[in-house]
């Protein structure tokens, strides 16, 4: 029995394992490859399974062999996880600002929350919004918190909207053919200086087309061209930090606010269940000169994600 379920745990792991060394680009692996991070569960339960068999055991070599294996392939896992939870030696050099980002489900979340949740940030990312959930937000002084704003209704358009207590330039969509309406802009943030920031909503891997991968490359790159300044890029990645395309955002500079701050695992989604959210696919990504000093998940009614708010300061370098 405890060989059988050693094996039972070992499969799911090993497949995570492989996706995560070899990350997918179409769009079914991709969908697989979400649940990465959870093939350390798999080998801590095999580990287990497997200590107690070779208690039991009369011919051990072959069975510690096997041990030895899964212990390399559970420790591997844990150093992708683990930084999370460790605090970078980045100092903040400026006085700190505040972002918050939240998918809206389409405008459902309820507006009352997201305005006071908000009272306390510097600049808001809203996916997924609607105009009438955009207007809804004005009756809680809205627009005297942040008189700046891109994708607000009174310009016609919607779908993601920033806002802002500091000034906004050479402000644009990103792609000429996303699936969802997606942002860059530079705020003039006071004592920072000049901030690029990215408001991005790639399409999910369930899009199909292959619309996942090509739209993760399209922010590629613009990382890459807007890379050598003070850059945020926050939303709705619709991606966990195991796969290919955050890899290679971490590989060509940004890095996740949660893993600088050690603000731990963050999952975000599904938040409308009755489990607690499984797949931490939003994120605040920075480039090194900017720090998180804490970065916390929160929760809304009414929208099946959880909010990011994260305290950013520039750095010396």
């Amino acid at each position: 029995m405890l060989f059988g379920i050693a094996a039972c745990a070992l499969l799911p792991a090993t497949l995570a394992t492989l996706l995560r060394v070899l990350p997918p680009t179409d769009d079914p692996a991709a969908q697989l490859a979400a649940f990465i991070p959870y093939g350390f569960i798999g080998y801590v339960v095999a580990l287990c399974c497997l200590l107690i068999a070779l208690v039991r055991a009369r011919r051990r070599l072959a069975l510690t062999v096997i041990i030895v294996g899964v212990a390399v392939l559970t420790t591997l896992h844990l150093v992708w996880l683990a930084p999370l939870f460790v605090k970078d030696q980045r100092a903040a050099a400026t006085p700190d600002f505040q972002l918050m980002s939240l998918n809206m489900l389409h405008g459902q979340a309820d507006s009352q929350q997201v305005a006071e949740r908000a009272a306390q940030a510097d600049i808001v990312i809203l996916i997924e919004s609607t105009p009438a959930a955009l207007w809804s937000l004005k009756q809680f002084g809205w627009d005297e918190r942040f008189p700046f704003s891109l994708g607000d209704p009174r310009s016609g358009s919607f779908n993601t909207a920033v806002y802002s207590r500091f000034p906004l330039s050479q402000s644009s969509l990103i792609g000429g053919g996303t699936s969802f309406e997606q942002w860059v802009t530079m705020v003039r943030v006071p004592d920072v200086g000049s901030v690029r920031l990215m408001a991005v909503h790639p399409c999910n891997p369930y899009c199909g087309g292959n619309r996942w991968s090509a739209e993760h490359e399209t922010l590629r790159e613009l990382v890459v061209d807007n890379i050598d300044q003070p850059l945020v890029a926050a939303g709705d990645f619709n991606a966990v930090e195991d796969h290919g395309p955050m890899q290679t955002l971490r590989g060509i500079g940004l890095k996740s606010a949660a893993d600088v701050a050690g603000a731990g695992w963050l999952p975000t989604y599904p938040a409308d269940g009755p489990l607690p959210p499984l797949l931490p696919i939003d994120h605040v990504m920075i480039n090194k000169d900017l720090t998180a000093t804490s970065v916390s998940s929160f929760a809304i009614s009414g929208t099946d994600h959880r909010g990011l708010f994260a305290t950013l300061a520039g750095t010396a370098s």
